[in-house]
């Protein structure tokens, strides 16, 4: 009879997030790079924390071949001393994914434009990186000698490390909720519609979410430091590890996947982009010429000003054709008029035969 064993859950989560993260990945890399064309350091430290995610997860599955999520007694003692090791690697990953994550967030607060949301964003900063740089080092250094840290029987000291697994548990719960919180009061004062503050406080919520991972996960924390039963009672913690780091790489890139939505799918997400967003376009012999459209109330057209027969006038107000230009705005509303911009680029070529054509007719 198999022995019972908590190992493919873990295995099947930490594959399946980190597969996930990857395509998050991809999608906001690409959006960077070919889309808006630039990157931020927010985005590099996403790459950072998508690295050491993948560290994460690589380690859990290898400790699970070594132990994690079957009973003590059922482990080989031959294993033990890898699976103490993997396991020290594996809380070393977790702490710096959480400082690298939420520093990008902190650091993309700072490209909205708000000088509060900027100043505060920059002291959070600041509160991040001593946090996550003074884990990082206890857990890397938690005994001396270091090995010691995998190798019960040698002769040395460590840090009480009951305290600090939960110290460090409630203290990034803490700064989760700060981080996330911090743009509240921006989104309130917003003149946006209703919808998009909707779908602000929606993506901050994802956010918040890996909040409520992590107090999931310093639940079975104390029972993970008290249990003799240590390989089979870690399981649950492991696993919540992955999903929350995981679920906070993928809320801290949501917003970059708006400028691949508003080039590619404009109407999913009800508006048309200007410049590089989504168009049509007319195309005459090879040649196809693009136009962005944005939902930018501007001059008012009625339908009959767009009957070609009728002479410019008043009712032409609000057309503005320009050389050198192709932008155009417009928004349709329900009482049959049209508000719009509209920037035209022409391209013209003479041809010189033209002129001897007609000479040549003349009588």
């Amino acid at each position: 009879m198999a022995a019972e064993s908590k190992g493919p859950t873990v295995i099947a989560i930490a594959v399946t997030f980190a597969a996930w993260t990857f395509i998050i990945l991809c999608l906001r890399l690409f959006s960077r790079v070919f889309v808006t064309q630039r990157m931020g350091y927010d985005d590099y430290l996403i790459v950072c924390a998508c690295l050491t995610s993948w560290a994460f997860s690589a380690v859990t599955v290898v400790s699970v071949r070594n132990g994690l999520g079957s009973h003590f007694n059922d482990v080989d003692p031959s294993k033990l001393e890898t699976y103490a090791m993997v396991v020290w690697i594996s809380s070393i990953c977790y702490l710096a994914t959480l400082g690298f994550i939420k520093s990008s967030v902190c650091l993309f607060y700072t490209r909205l434009g708000d000088r509060l949301l900027t100043r505060l964003s920059l002291g959070m900063l600041g509160v991040i990186i001593a946090q996550a740089s003074s884990f990082v080092l206890v857990a890397a250094f938690q005994c001396r000698p270091i090995e010691k840290a995998w190798k019960s029987t040698l002769p040395g000291t460590c840090v009480a490390i009951n305290v600090f697994y939960l110290a460090n548990a409630a203290l990034n719960i803490l700064t989760d909720v700060m981080t996330y919180s911090l743009p509240l009061r921006v989104i309130y004062k917003l003149q946006v519609p209703v919808k998009q503050k909707v779908a602000l406080v929606f993506i901050l919520s994802i956010g918040l979410f890996a909040c409520v991972s992590s107090i999931i996960r310093i639940t079975y924390i104390p029972a993970m430091l008290s249990d003799p039963d240590t390989t089979w009672v870690i399981a649950e913690a492991m696993y919540w590890s992955v999903i929350e780091i995981n679920i906070g790489i993928f809320a801290s890139s949501i917003p970059s996947f708006k400028a691949i939505a508003s080039r590619y799918l404009p109407r999913l997400i009800g508006e048309y982009s200007r410049g590089k967003g989504y168009s049509g376009w007319s195309s005459s012999g090879d040649v196809k010429k693009f136009s962005g459209f944005s939902k930018v109330p501007e001059h008012n057209i009625g339908l009959d000003s767009m009957d070609p027969r009728q002479p410019e006038g008043d009712n032409m107000m609000g057309t503005q054709i320009e050389y050198g230009g192709a932008h155009s705005q417009e928004r349709i509303i329900p009482d049959g008029r049209i508000y719009a911009h509209t920037e035209i680029e022409t391209n013209v070529e003479v041809s010189r035969e033209l002129p001897r054509r007609s000479q040549s007719r003349s009588p």
